[in-house]
């Protein structure tokens, strides 16, 4: 019988469970460079925010946003990329480093709690993505 060999990060040494891309203690990537996700191995990832196809967000413009990739937010979350901005705030790949998978980061523009109309419409938007299930 053979024991699965213990995962140690190799920036901070501490133990990492079997398949993780990141370390959940200093969000260092694990295994190869490769491996870590990008903004191009997102399936199907397109610039969101977007007013329509006459007014396309340059790729300049998406490529800088509030955070630069690499950075970890709340000790959770490592963010990849800016995926686009609109309206309603910049959305944001990241990986969810507790829980080993990619997610989607939306943060909302300052000052938005003062906006009764746009507070209710991002409320509504989040409701809608809740009943949103999809492999």
């Amino acid at each position: 019988m053979q024991l699965d060999a213990e995962i140690r990060c190799p920036a901070c040494g501490a133990e990492v469970a079997e398949g993780s891309r990141f370390c959940g203690a200093c969000g260092a990537p694990i295994g190869e460079a490769s491996d870590a996700p990008t903004l191009t191995s997102a399936p199907g990832a397109v610039p969101i925010g977007m007013a329509g196809p006459t007014s396309p967000v340059s790729s300049s413009s998406v490529d800088q946003g509030r955070f630069i990739p690499g950075t970890v937010l709340a000790k959770r979350y490592r963010i990849i990329g800016l995926l686009g901005r609109g309206g309603m705030g910049e959305v944001y790949r990241a990986d969810d480093l507790k829980l080993g998978q990619p997610v989607a980061l939306k943060f909302l523009p300052r000052g938005l709690d003062k906006d009764e109309g746009r507070l209710q419409r991002f409320l509504n938007e989040v409701r809608m993505a809740l009943k949103v299930s999809h492999p």
